[in-house]
């Protein structure tokens, strides 16, 4: 039961590609939401090629929400499969920008909600925030996540536009649990230029996770291009798995920290927990 928020400070560090990765790799059942609302969707064009049609997509949850129907089901109505066995799934973008003024805050907040009850039914969440700080973007969806990773590349204007924003998504998360942060970066390219520990101190937030500068297995994800032969050992994929990996105990071990077990004295450490009624 997972709910994970990935935005920018700026454009194109590469959110898009990196949680539509995350979404695929994960290792449990997964629904990536589009809720970058720049206007139209990036992995509709890209990795599924222009073959969807606008039908389905976040516009619809703001209608489900306008009818006060807004629940996990409308969230897999509006999802498309993103994989054969129907494990992976897609709640794509607006299909326009000119839809952006039905994406109020009440929206977001109820939007964070009902993912929130989809990743208890066993569904883990990932979503596409987009670059923080838009008209109308999803700032409030982040007071449900478990984790927002803030994603940027390493290069010193990037690390000055991250360190500019953090105060303003430090104000969007939810309350911080003293050593275990809601908010953290998720680094592409570490070392190009700069090393994750100096990025950190720079901006203030711990690195939760690091991905590979892959373009050319990046473009399988953000363009559609052909697999090599190569690319489930490539570099790009198996620094996501790894990343998954940081992440999911990143978000655990927040999870613990917010509603540890409950402890009854004199019970035995292996059945330390909530007690079933007999």
């Amino acid at each position: 039961m997972t709910l994970i928020v990935l935005t920018s400070s700026r454009g194109a560090p590469g959110v898009t590609t990196t949680a539509l990765a995350l979404a695929l790799l994960w290792p449990r059942p997964s629904v990536l939401l589009e809720a970058d609302v720049s206007g139209s969707s990036s992995v509709a064009a890209g990795y599924l090629r222009g073959t969807l049609g606008p039908q389905r997509g976040l516009i619809n949850l703001a209608v489900a929400h306008r009818a006060n129907t807004l629940g996990p089901e409308s969230v897999r109505e509006q999802a498309v499969a993103l994989t054969d066995d129907e494990s992976r799934w897609l709640v794509p973008a607006l299909a326009s920008a000119d839809q952006v003024g039905s994406l109020t805050a009440e929206l977001w907040y109820r939007v964070g909600a009902t993912l929130t009850a989809v990743s208890r039914a066993g569904t883990d969440v990932i979503v596409d925030a987009g670059r923080a700080g838009a008209v109308n973007g999803p700032e409030p969806l982040l007071r449900h996540a478990d984790l927002v990773l803030l994603v940027l590349r390493t290069s010193l204007d990037a690390v000055v536009s991250a360190r500019a924003r953090v105060g303003q998504l430090r104000g969007a998360v939810a309350d911080s649990v003293p050593g275990v942060d809601a908010l953290g970066l998720l680094l592409v390219g570490d070392g190009r230029p700069h090393r994750a520990g100096d990025v950190s101190k720079a901006v203030g937030l711990p690195v939760i996770a690091t991905v590979s500068y892959d373009e050319a297995n990046a473009q399988v994800l953000s363009h559609g291009a052909p697999r090599s032969r190569r690319f489930d050992t490539s570099p790009l994929v198996r620094s996501i798995r790894s990343a998954a990996d940081e992440i999911q105990r990143a978000a655990a071990s927040r999870r613990a920290h917010l509603a540890p077990p409950l402890r009854v004295e004199g019970e035995d450490e292996e059945h330390v927990g909530v007690r079933r009624s007999e």
